[in-house]
């Protein structure tokens, strides 16, 4: 006695023809590697960069006492600091719409929250184009000090 099958089942039994798998070669992976990983430290490298503040200025608090005290006296009346009009009925001192030099640098301030007509509170520059190099909080009022870059 034989065992037969007729039925339709049989053909799946027949192994298929299988198309070929491609990879990549051990150069493609060692690209695409170095891609990633310049991805990875470029994120990383921006990540880091961008909370720090910029850059602090290089003169310490002590050293910008002098320009400190000068600007409290042009400010106190103790330095003879002449009012020009800016505008019918209002006038600002020299020194505040154009700086005042000490060993050979200009020096701007602005007293905030008061009007102020240097080149920042008027808008001549930009926050880029300054150095805050101190903001005096020991007096009644507020000054920040700056130079031009």
């Amino acid at each position: 006695m034989v065992n037969v099958t007729t039925h339709t089942g049989a053909e799946c039994a027949l192994p298929r023809e299988v198309g070929s798998v491609h990879r990549i070669g051990p150069r493609a992976f060692a690209v695409l590697l170095g891609l990633d990983l310049l991805l990875v430290v470029g994120v990383l490298i921006g990540s880091l960069a961008w909370p720090f503040p910029p850059a602090t200025p290089l003169a310490a608090p002590h050293a910008l006492a002098p320009i400190q005290e000068a600007i409290r006296a042009r400010l106190g009346g103790e330095v003879d600091d002449p009012l020009i009009e800016v505008a019918p009925g209002l006038s600002a001192h020299a020194s505040n719409l154009r700086g005042f030099s000490l060993n050979d640098t200009i020096y701007y301030y602005y007293i905030e929250g008061a009007a102020n007509y240097d080149p920042y509170s008027r808008g001549a520059v930009n926050a880029q184009a300054i150095e805050v190099l101190l903001r005096d909080h020991s007096g009644p009022t507020t000054i920040v000090i700056y130079r031009l870059l």
